[in-house]
């Protein structure tokens, strides 16, 4: 997946190219609808989208599809997961679902009460220490990707293996 970031200086306004296949019926009639739009087919295209997201209802708050794009939506992409996983866990894929579940099993990123246990409240704590750890969560569950079981992450894991002294 390419990305494109406009040259002009101060703007941070960036795309992706997505090669699709569509049917010629289809490309025809987005022709058409773009003449009359006064648009190119990429602007048709990306309105059409728009449209879609607009009008598919979700589960999540009963709202569509681009209301809970807007609570899920980072730029950083531990946030934009976290967010996903809180928001709409369903759509989660099969990678995002085993970080996730990573997350989820190491007492390190959760608050730990005196039982040992710890809870679903996720708070900005949390949320900072999986983006200052994203790295390390990837390349662990990346590590770990053969075992049948999730394998959480212990506080022995972010010590560094040789220490100096």
């Amino acid at each position: 997946m390419a990305t494109k970031t406009s040259k002009r200086a101060g703007e941070s306004s960036t795309t992706v190219s997505v090669g699709i296949r569509i049917d010629p019926k289809i490309k025809f009639a987005l022709d058409i609808m773009g003449r009359l739009q006064k648009r190119s087919l990429t602007a048709v295209i990306e309105w059409s989208i728009s449209q879609a997201i607009a009008n598919q209802a979700t589960d999540f708050d009963g709202g569509t599809l681009a209301s809970s794009i807007d609570k899920i939506w980072s730029t950083d992409e531990a946030v934009r997961m976290v967010n996903l996983a809180i928001n709409m866990p369903e759509a989660l894929t099969y990678d995002e679902l085993r970080v996730w579940e990573t997350i989820r099993s190491s007492a390190y990123f959760w608050d730990v009460y005196p039982d040992g246990s710890f809870g679903d409240n996720f708070n900005r704590l949390e949320l900072n220490l999986i983006r200052s750890h994203w790295a390390l969560i990837q390349s662990h569950v990346e590590k770990h990707k053969s075992s049948p079981t999730v394998v959480p992450i212990y506080d022995d894991d972010f010590m560094p293996d040789d220490i100096p002294f």
